[in-house]
């Protein structure tokens, strides 16, 4: 079976208004304003990564201020258009289909559980899971491992650099969610640039990218 990976902020969940937002609200709060530029580095990183990435004092206690602010800013979060008709037709298609993100399981319950996006999905893998992250080639190789499938056979969807080096890393064919990523030139070393969910559908279906 023909298997498909995918990240979630940025790819399913349109999250980064959310978390950009709240992490600068409690960085404020200590005394260590940010620009959205500054902290929109870390977009994707799991969160005391990000917050060491910005080389943050007492990160994990600021971690726990930053996941308190979440709920703040929920409205924010919204899915991707064409996302729902996307995974309806991969599924109708028999594909594979796992997650692997950066979110911890109770972070990733509190955006997913709104949209009722599990049921497309037979694997999951979330932060704390592999000893190392994105960009990384372990959280892929697990998700490999429990849908038991080939990395010849799969493809990893996500928006960042961090997941296209990870896809690689578990020699695996990366697909650019064009619709969640700010910047289409970093990205030269991704195997395929899909503008749209639903243009990933027509791309998997007509042309079987998957080997």
């Amino acid at each position: 079976m023909q298997t498909i990976i995918f990240d979630v902020d940025g790819t399913l969940l349109s999250t980064e208004s959310m978390y950009m937002h709240s992490l600068q609200h409690t960085l404020a709060e200590i005394g260590l304003p940010k620009s959205y530029a500054e902290v929109y580095q870390t977009f994707g990183l799991p969160s005391l990564d990000a917050l060491e990435f910005l080389a943050i004092p007492n990160a994990p206690t600021v971690q726990l201020k930053w996941q308190q602010h979440y709920h703040d800013f929920w409205d924010e979060v919204k899915l991707f258009d064409g996302v729902s008709a996307m995974l309806t037709g991969l599924q109708a298609q028999q594909f594979n289909l796992g997650i692997v993100t950066s979110n911890t399981a109770a972070e990733y319950n509190d955006h997913a559980d709104a949209f009722d996006i599990n049921r497309y999905f037979t694997s999951f893998v979330f932060a704390g899971m592999t000893k190392r992250m994105k960009p990384f080639a372990d959280p892929i190789e697990k998700a490999l491992a429990d849908l038991a499938t080939k990395p010849t056979e799969s493809l990893y969807i996500g928006d960042s650099i961090h997941d296209m080096q990870a896809a690689h890393a578990a020699g695996v064919d990366f697909g650019l969610a064009a619709w969640g990523a700010h910047d289409k030139s970093k990205f030269a070393e991704a195997d395929y640039i899909f503008e749209s969910p639903l243009e990933l559908l027509a791309e998997v279906q007509t042309k079987k990218i998957i080997k």
